[in-house]
C-alpha cells in the first residue's frame, strides 16, 4: 500500500510540478518564445530536461528505498512474446515516422501541408537548425523516460491501488494531459490525454515500461525534426 511519501510524491507529480511549469510557462516562457529572444528555445529546453532529471530519480530513490523492484513499476529486464510485439510496433512507428520526416525534408509540398499544422504554441516550440535540433534530440529521449516513468510508471501503480486497470489508465492519462495545459487547453490536452491512454495502454499489454518509452521518444523526436524542415524553410518564427 502507498505510504505518506508516496501520497506526497503523487502530489509532486501529478499537481504541484505541472502547476509550477505551467505558471512559469504563462508569465514568462511563452512571451520570451514570441518575442524571438536569443536562445530562447534553448533554455526552454534545458530548463525542462533538468527539472525532469531532478524529478524523476527522485521518484526511482523513493521507489527502491521504499524496498520495492523496479520490475514492479515496469524498469526491469524485458522479455517475453509481450514485449517483442511491442518491440516490433516500435520499429514499424519508427519507419513510418522516419519516413514522413524524409518526405518533409525532399517535399516542398510536404512542407506546405505540415505548415498549416503547426501553428501557435507548438510552432513556438520547434526547433530551428541543427544546434536545437540535436538538443530536440536529448529533449525527447528525456520526456521519453522521465514522464513515462512518473505518468504510467509510478503514477499508474498509485492509481491501480484503488482503480481497476483501464480506470486507472485513464485517470493518469487525464493528469498526463492536464500537465501538458502550456500546450493549450482544448486540442492540446486532448492530444496530450489520448496520447497518455495510448502508452498507458502500451505498457499494461507488454507489462514493460521500454516499450512506452520508446514510443514516447520516437513520436516526439520525429515531430520536432518535421515541424522544423518544414518552419525553417517558410521562415516563420511561431506565431
Amino acid at each position: 500500500m502507498p505510504s505518506l511519501g508516496d501520497h506526497l510524491l503523487v502530489a509532486l507529480i501529478a499537481v504541484a510540478y505541472p502547476l509550477f511549469f505551467t505558471v512559469g510557462w504563462f508569465r514568462s516562457g511563452r512571451s520570451r518564445l514570441e518575442t524571438g529572444e536569443a536562445d530562447s528555445r534553448r533554455r526552454f529546453y534545458y530548463q525542462s530536461m533538468i527539472e525532469l532529471w531532478l524529478l524523476t530519480p527522485l521518484a526511482i530513490a523513493w521507489w527502491l528505498g521504499s524496498g520495492r523492484a523496479l520490475s514492479a513499476v515496469g524498469l526491469g529486464l524485458p522479455g517475453g512474446w509481450a514485449f517483442w510485439g511491442g518491440a516490433i510496433v516500435v520499429v514499424a512507428i519508427a519507419s513510418g515516422l522516419g519516413y514522413q520526416v524524409a518526405t518533409v525534408r525532399a517535399s516542398a509540398d510536404a512542407r506546405a501541408q505540415v505548415r498549416k499544422q503547426f501553428r501557435g504554441v507548438s510552432a513556438l516550440m520547434i526547433p530551428r537548425g541543427g544546434g536545437e535540433r540535436r538538443l530536440w534530440v536529448g529533449l525527447s529521449l528525456t520526456a521519453g523516460f522521465c514522464e513515462e516513468v512518473l505518468y504510467r510508471g509510478y503514477l499508474l501503480w498509485y492509481l491501480m491501488v484503488w482503480l481497476p486497470a483501464p480506470i486507472a489508465v485513464f485517470v493518469s492519462a487525464v493528469l498526463f494531459g492536464m500537465a501538458h495545459l502550456y500546450l493549450g487547453l482544448g486540442i492540446g490536452v486532448v492530444r496530450a490525454t489520448i496520447v497518455g491512454v495510448v502508452l498507458g495502454a502500451a505498457y499494461l499489454l507488454t507489462g514493460t515500461l521500454w516499450v512506452p518509452i520508446a514510443i514516447h521518444a520516437v513520436v516526439d523526436v520525429a515531430s520536432g525534426f518535421t515541424g522544423s524542415y518544414a518552419l525553417e524553410e517558410g521562415g516563420l518564427r511561431g506565431g
